[in-house]
């Protein structure tokens, strides 16, 4: 498409007519802010104080102004103009048209196909495009789109609306026309291409006399430099370090970093940048520090820490919420007292995750505040959230079923309110700006009235929602030198120095994506955007020329790979002259904590020793006290006299843990009982399995209580015929052993461990027939009776109890309850007493008498209780497998101990 014959004009020009009152249009609200900023700088250079806000607008805000303009001046004579429909109040005119339709059914995403009809229908009249009247070669999802576009416009012909691709036709009748006031003079800036209807247009303005110009970029690249880098972290790391070296000579340099998909790459940029601009923004309260440089690319307002925090409000009264969800609201600062309430809310998330439910209910959340303010009232005073929640559960179970936008832009205020949303501190200049957006897009909102005229709650919350994705959120900051941009927001700029980075022929130009919804022969024949190869090429030809004008001196540069895959460099720029990496003028960059370590006087000290205990101290755990100090003397330490524990993350379904819940309880019934193995071998097969459902029902209902999300009515049912088989397999198995009675279950036995209390509690105790008893311990997963040998036992609880008990024993068994494994483990003191295991000289060696058994568990066990008396708690795990299911690496630190002896070793190794 050629472009208009409008004269062009220079930066000193441009800014001249702009104190004679000239208009300046822009594409895009950077462009406009970067051209009000330059404004100032001339002012200001001027030796001005005060001037008049000149006259720079986008494009799309100037129509809008104009038609705005026209419709509050017209006369009782006048018909009165359409309403002019906004973005929000557009899409949900195509989602009603949409979701109405017949082929609604077939579409798997209705807001993605309202997107891609809104660009339809917008390229439609922004290119002329002849699709009128058309029947033949069309495909299903054109004439889709043709009939929800008849639709889409007899709803606004009906109703008397206007919609935005329009808005520059009926802005053109209106100048034509003289009812709007026409500028002498209309600078372009940042203009790429003129569709049709722009063109159209401005033909417009011509025609009415007013003078059309361009802004012409005078620069030129003076140096123009190509670099091929390993991968595009290596790239975004060699752009930052060039921009710091460049500052560090002049400080007073506007640098420009481009990228073309920063949208994908915006994390990797902001933090490589920090690392090298900022490295002490990863300290505590320094994330909000003032930076060196601005990253342009705008998030979705729903990405805003403060609005997804007011989201998370909003979806909890939809009756639950994520565990993570529920997390992150109890610890947000953005709820109501939540500094005084800090360590409180922080016990509350603790709690509720005890359970390890995927979700949260309201009923359960307000519930468990309520009775952590009762209890806490005496001695942390009286928390804000029990009595908000309190609130807001019965505002939600008062609302009606349907209500206007407006009406739940009132409920959705409310609810906030009620939950002390924003929070209790101060806002920053960027959660202040959170805010205001949030406020504006709630007036958004209440005006789709006129569209929807009520919505459900859930639908309401959930279009609410995609209003805040698709809301960009661009915090206005100070002026900063280095300025990172995608390729749009460049259009227009002017840089002392430029990068652009990542230009390879992967993505330069772009692949073709025509519109689905138009004939892709009628796109490319009148050369849409993104019709064909063709026409990307061309465009991106274009572009690539502005942006390497953009500055003095410009660096090019491409990754050579991304994962396997080998890169070329764009065509577009494999003509320029190629600079090897070690060229670049880099800035030296240390990781910081290199630079702590050099700065600081370090001094090494070895600590492995915790205060001792008394004589007779009783430590809460048991005997996983002693499993986990010949784990790790310091998870010991950690866990059982710190009191250091992990949080709980939800499971899906049942884990190990749980499921070896449900087999005690459900064994435990069964014993209470049978009593002995005579009463089971006597039950005949219905009347075992009325018995064995009982306890698998009992158990069951144990854990519905603390898991009612989990034991819904069907995941109960599978359960409960789950653990009948189980348990009628294991019954099988206790059938075939000699004769026994069990004779204590959970029996708890205090124990006296060289000074250290202990309480012991094994899960049965059997009786023999010859007076010897067989102590048991249930297992769901596979079992190895070897782990209970050794100087450090990775399961000592059983030969705890052995040496704890007094009476003769006859076995020590591990019950392995596990669907078609199930087996008893363990060792014998005499061969056959246990049907299959082993006797104790064939799993212990060099041992000749059961009683040199217990006498060694004994001092085995002792040693480990010695420990735990003196304190030793040195980081050092029995074995690498220990640390698999330990939780608290991060507090022992053991991969950094790992990994800087590795570093020493080699070190050393190099010496030698």
């Amino acid at each position: 498409m050629p472009k208009l014959p409008i004269p062009l004009i220079c930066e000193d020009d441009v800014f001249a007519a702009l104190e004679a009152g000239t208009l300046l249009l822009t594409i895009n609200n950077r462009l406009a802010r970067e051209f009000q900023h330059r404004y100032d700088r001339v002012q200001q250079v001027k030796g001005l104080t005060v001037w008049e806000t000149p006259r720079i607008l986008p494009w799309s805000v100037w129509l809008q102004r104009c038609y705005d303009h026209q419709t509050v001046t017209f006369t009782e004579a006048d018909s009165p103009s359409p309403t002019l429909l906004s973005p929000l109040q557009e899409q949900s005119l195509w989602e009603r048209v949409i979701y109405d339709s017949p082929h609604s059914g077939a579409l798997l995403q209705v807001p993605a196909m309202v997107r891609t009809a809104q660009e339809a229908w917008r390229l439609w009249h922004a290119w002329r495009l002849p699709l009128a009247g058309q029947t033949l070669f069309l495909t299903e999802d054109t004439q889709a789109f043709l009939e929800w576009a008849q639709i889409f416009e007899d709803h606004c012909r009906a109703d008397h609306w206007l919609d935005n691709a329009r808005l520059p036709d009926a802005v053109a009748r209106m100048l034509e026309e003289g009812r709007t006031p026409l500028p002498e003079t209309v600078i372009l800036a940042g203009f790429d291409e003129y569709t049709p209807q722009q063109q159209e247009f401005l033909t417009v303005l011509e025609q009415r006399g007013v003078l059309l110009q361009v802004f012409a970029n005078q620069g030129e690249a003076q140096q123009t430099r190509r670099v091929a880098l390993a991968d595009t972290i290596e790239e975004i790391t060699a752009a930052a370090r060039w921009a710091r070296r460049r500052l560090e000579y002049s400080s007073r340099e506007r640098i420009g970093i481009i990228v073309p998909e920063l949208e994908f790459l915006r994390a990797q940029v902001a933090r490589i940048f920090d690392d090298v601009f900022h490295p002490e923004a990863v300290l505590p309260g320094r994330g909000r520090m003032e930076r060196a440089y601005n990253l342009s690319l705008a998030q979705p307002l729903a990405d805003s820490p403060l609005v997804h925090t007011a989201l998370l409000i909003l979806e909890l009264s939809k009756g639950e919420l994520s565990m993570a969800e529920v997390g992150a609201l109890l610890r947000s600062p953005f709820v109501g007292a939540a500094e005084q309430e800090f360590s409180h809310r922080a016990l509350l998330d603790a709690y509720l995750r005890k359970t390890r439910e995927e979700t949260v209910s309201l009923e359960r959340l307000w519930k468990a505040a309520i009775t952590a303010r009762e209890e806490d009232a005496a001695h942390h005073g009286y928390p804000v959230l029990g009595e908000g929640l309190q609130q807001f559960k019965a505002e939600v179970d008062s609302l009606p079923a349907r209500q206007p936008p407006s009406g739940w832009v009132q409920s959705f205020t409310r609810w906030l309110q009620m939950l002390g949303w924003p929070g209790e501190r101060p806002l920053d200049s960027e959660e202040y700006q959170a805010v205001s957006a949030w406020h504006k897009s709630t007036q958004s909102f209440s005006s789709l009235d006129r569209v929807v005229p009520s919505l459900k709650k859930n639908a309401a919350i959930g279009k609410f929602r995609r209003l805040l994705m698709e809301t960009l959120f661009q915090p206005e900051n100070p002026i900063v030198p280095v300025q990172v941009m995608g390729v749009l927001e460049a259009a227009g700029e002017q840089f002392d120095a430029a990068w652009l980075l990542g230009l390879h022929d992967g993505i330069w130009p772009m692949a073709p994506r025509p519109n689905p919804l138009l004939p892709i022969d009628l796109q490319r024949r009148h050369r849409l955007p993104h019709a064909s190869a063709e026409r990307e090429l061309a465009y991106t030809r274009v572009v690539t020329e502005r942006l390497l004008a953009s500055a003095p001196m410009v660096i090019v540069s491409h990754p050579c790979r991304e994962g396997d895959k080998d890169l070329r460099p764009s065509p577009l720029i494999a003509e320029l002259a190629p600079v090897p990496p070690e060229r670049l003028q880099l800035a030296s960059v240390d990781a910081y904590v290199n630079e702590i370590q050099r700065t600081g006087r370090m001094e090494t000290l070895v600590d492995a020793q915790g205060p001792p205990l008394e004589a007779g101290t009783q430590v809460a755990g048991g005997t996983g006290l002693l499993k986990a100090q010949a784990a790790c003397p310091f998870r010991a330490f950690a866990e059982y006299r710190l009191g250091a524990k992990r949080l709980e993350e939800p499971s899906v379904g049942l884990e190990a843990l749980d499921q070896g819940i449900l087999i005690h309880v459900a064994l435990q019934y069964l014993w209470e009982k049978l009593q002995n193995q005579h009463t089971l071998l006597s039950c005949n097969a219905e009347e075992l399995q009325a018995l064995v459902a009982k306890a698998a029902k009992q158990a069951i209902a144990t854990q519905t209580a603390v898991r009612p999300q989990t034991f819904t009515e069907r995941f109960t049912a599978i359960e409960q015929e789950r653990l009948e088989q189980l348990l009628l397999e294991w019954l099988e198995r206790d059938k075939q052993r000699p004769p026994f009675a069990v004779l204590h279950q959970e029996k708890s036995q205090p124990l006296n461990l060289g000074g250290l209390s202990l309480d012991t509690r094994a899960d049965r105790i059997d009786q023999l027939e010859s007076g010897e008893r067989v102590i048991v311990d249930y297992k769901t997963g596979r079992s190895n009776p070897r782990h209970w040998f050794g100087e450090r036992p990775e399961e000592p609880q059983l030969p705890l109890y052995c040496i704890t008990h007094k009476v003769p024993l006859a076995a020590v068994l591990f019950a392995q309850v596990r669907r078609g494994e199930t087996k008893y483990l363990g060792v014998t003191k005499e061969e056959g007493s246990i049907p299959e295991v082993a006797i104790f000289t064939r799993v212990a060696d060099g041992l000749d008498s059961w009683e040199e058994l217990l006498a060694r568990w004994s001092q085995v066990l002792h040693a480990l209780a010695a420990e735990v008396m003196a304190g030793y708690a040195a980081v050092a795990p029995r074995d690498a497998n220990s640390c698999d299911y330990c939780a608290l690496p991060g507090l022992c630190r053991i991969n950094e101990l790992r990994s800087g002896a590795a570093k020493n070793k080699k070190e050393g190794d190099r010496d030698g």
